[in-house]
This record gives C-alpha cells, sequence and structure tokens, in this order.
C-alpha cells in the first residue's frame, strides 16, 4: 500500500487539500449546533439510502458529520471534548502522513461506509471516527490522554480496548454493526496490515535459544537521500520505493521524510 501511495502522492499530492482535519471538526461543531436548537434535523441530514435514491444526494456528505446522539445538558461540554480529541487525532495524523495520505485514509472509510449503508442499511460516522482512533494509537501508542481528567492512559491501551470492542462487536453485533466494523476494520488493515505484521515478525519467540555470539546487530537503514540512519535515530521510519522516476525500478530506501517527495 505504502508503494501505491507513494506513486500516486507523487502524480498527485499537490491536489490534495490541506488541514482537512479542520473542516471535519468545524464541520462536526456546526451540526452538533444546529441538532442542539433543532433536532428533528437529525432526519433530514442522515444517510438515508431511499431518500438518496430520491435525490437527497447531500446526506452522502452530512452524515459524516453528525453526532451520534443530540445532546443537552453535559452534552455540550462533552462534545466540546470529543471535536477536541478528534482534532489532536486528525491534526497529529495529518502532520505525520502529509495531506495526501490522510486525505486519502478518510475518503476510503467514508467510501466504504456509504456502499455499506447501501448494501445493509443506514450506518452512522462511529466506524469512520474509529479507524482514525485506530491510527492515531498505531502511529502514537506512547501518546498520554487524561482518563477521566485524573488517570494517565497511553494510547496504545485505548487503541487495544478499542480493538477489543471490534472483535465483541463482531461476535453479538447485528448486521448493521458487523457492516460498520469490518469497513473500518478493513480501511485499517489496508494501511496498516503489513506494518502490523512486520511487528509480529520482530518479536522474540520465547523458546528461540540465544545465539553463542550473543545478540546479533539490526540493520542498519539510510535514507538515500539525506543520508540519515537507523544509528543516528532508532525511532527514524524508512519506507521503500521503486518508481521509475527517480529510482529506476530499483528498491530504494527512503526515510519518512523523503519516502514521499524524492
Amino acid at each position: 500500500m505504502d508503494r501505491w501511495l507513494a506513486k500516486f502522492e507523487r502524480r498527485f499530492g499537490r491536489y490534495a487539500p490541506k488541514g482537512l482535519t479542520l473542516w471535519i471538526v468545524g464541520l462536526n461543531g456546526l451540526a452538533y449546533l444546529l441538532l442542539y436548537a433543532r433536532p428533528d434535523l437529525r432526519w433530514e441530514l442522515d444517510l438515508d439510502p431511499a431518500a438518496v435514491a430520491r435525490g437527497e444526494v447531500w446526506r452522502v456528505v452530512t452524515f459524516l458529520f453528525l453526532p451520534w446522539q443530540s445532546g443537552g445538558g453535559l452534552g455540550i461540554l462533552l462534545t466540546a471534548i470529543a471535536l477536541w480529541f478528534l482534532y489532536t487525532v486528525g491534526s497529529a495524523l495529518e502532520a505525520q502522513w502529509g495531506s495526501f495520505r490522510f486525505d486519502v485514509y478518510y475518503l476510503l472509510g467514508a467510501i466504504g461506509t456509504l456502499a455499506a449503508s447501501f448494501l445493509v442499511g443506514s450506518l452512522t460516522n462511529e466506524y469512520v471516527n474509529l479507524s482514525l482512533l485506530l491510527a492515531f494509537a498505531t502511529e502514537f501508542p506512547d501518546y498520554e490522554i487524561l482518563f477521566m481528567f485524573v488517570l494517565p492512559l497511553k494510547m496504545k491501551w485505548v487503541g487495544l480496548l478499542s480493538a477489543a470492542g471490534v472483535i465483541w462487536a463482531l461476535a453479538v453485533g447485528n448486521m448493521h454493526t458487523r457492516a460498520g466494523v469490518l469497513v473500518a476494520m478493513a480501511n485499517y488493515l489496508l494501511f496498516f496490515g503489513p506494518e502490523l505484521a512486520s511487528r509480529l515478525r520482530r518479536i522474540p519467540k520465547p523458546s528461540a535459544r540465544v545465539s553463542p555470539f550473543g545478540p546479533q546487530p539490526r540493520r542498519v537503514r539510510v535514507c538515500a537521500r539525506c543520508g540519515r540512519s537507523s544509528s543516528d535515530d532508532p525511532s527514524l521510519e524508512f519506507r521503500l520505493c521503486d518508481c521509475a522516476e527517480r529510482c529506476h525500478g530499483k528498491l530504494t530506501e527512503y526515510c519518512i521524510d523523503h519516502a514521499r517527495a524524492h
């Protein structure tokens, strides 16, 4: 997937909208305010495949920004916190990936949810946002949030709890729930499946014998563009590319900063 994204980004990356997170958060906030004042508007904005077929095409976009429930009382405070967290997640992913990759990830989740809705019935944006949460937990596992405003909790545990919830929903949920979960997980695994498999392969097996010559040194990865290596910064990420334009079809390694622009 990284290879295809790198090719498309080099060709179309300059056309990718920048700052999509601000639009997502702003439209979510606007939708919440509208529903707080007029709760009945929800039925004019949610994703109803039959209504879309009748010509109400705005629903294929507006459903992405509807809160799961219209609120009152503490609803405003909780929604403000949710919007702040959504901004944190989206802006961090956009900064980490670049606008093109982030836009594609969000768009695929939205299109998948839309397609599933026409197959099994109306779905909400819950699982689009779930895929963003899982991506954030994977990219920033040590990022801490304050659970209940008191308890520090790392995102890797939030991600694991969310994954457990996904498994539970697949086991006991109805057809609508399972369809939404499968869309979110398909989008997530499309982007992170190879990386997760690589991480699992790097986990040492308990039964593995210890080398009599001591621990073997890890391969040093070097960026062909800037010369930075994994020995300089062990947390530095690398990508492989074999584009015809610059790499001439030969697998070449780049750091994450130059993988998309070399």
